[in-house]
């Protein structure tokens, strides 16, 4: 990862929060643990791809950050994971997101999910799109794909595709709606800096 890439991408979750509550970048850092766990989980993405000394020092530190935020926050996730931009916690705790994981642009995660791996032969991690709202309590496990404009529902357990423009909700999920998330605004605005 380039350095340019990694500050457009501390923008673009920054503009997202900035579109909510108004905030500058300094006051979204002190005050705004969404954006705090996601800025440092840049730094360090940025970071472990470097290979100079100064790089590996730094990382020690933004390592020590990164681990404190997650045990404030409860989200668990990894430096390096492929995320999009514009990614957005609005109510934290208890969330974790498997390492190897793939997570598209403007995605929404809330309270209490998980998107994690399966092992064995038909084992694998999640892909997640762009535009997906992941509600309170649902778990997205194994080798899914969930396609763009998808919204989970809480409490749901999706284990097979979501084809895009999809709601979901049960255990297992279902496509409940093939509408998406076309209708809010709130979620379907594109946070591109």
């Amino acid at each position: 990862m380039k350095w340019k890439e990694c500050k457009s991408l501390i923008s673009s979750d920054l503009s997202r929060l900035a579109y909510i509550n108004k905030w500058g970048g300094v006051k979204n850092l002190l005050f705004n643990a969404s954006f705090r766990i996601t800025f440092w989980f840049r730094i360090g993405s940025y970071l472990i791809t470097k290979h100079h000394f100064i790089a590996k020092l730094c990382l020690i530190f933004v390592q020590l950050i990164h681990k404190h935020n997650q045990y404030l926050t409860g989200i668990q996730i990894g430096f390096g994971t492929k995320i999009g931009k514009a990614l957005m916690f609005p109510h934290y705790s208890c969330i974790v997101i498997n390492g190897a994981a793939i997570i598209g642009d403007n995605c929404t995660i809330y309270h209490g999910v998980t998107i994690g791996s399966v092992r064995g032969p038909k084992g694998g991690v999640p892909r997640i799109g762009n535009n997906v709202v992941i509600a309170s309590g649902a778990k997205v496990i194994g080798n899914v794909t969930v396609g763009n404009n998808v919204m989970i529902g809480s409490g749901s357990i999706v284990i097979t595709d979501i084809p895009d423009n999809s709601v979901v909700v049960g255990i297992p999920g279902k496509v409940i709606s093939k509408e998406g998330l076309e209708h809010t605004k709130y979620y379907s605005k594109n946070y591109d800096s």
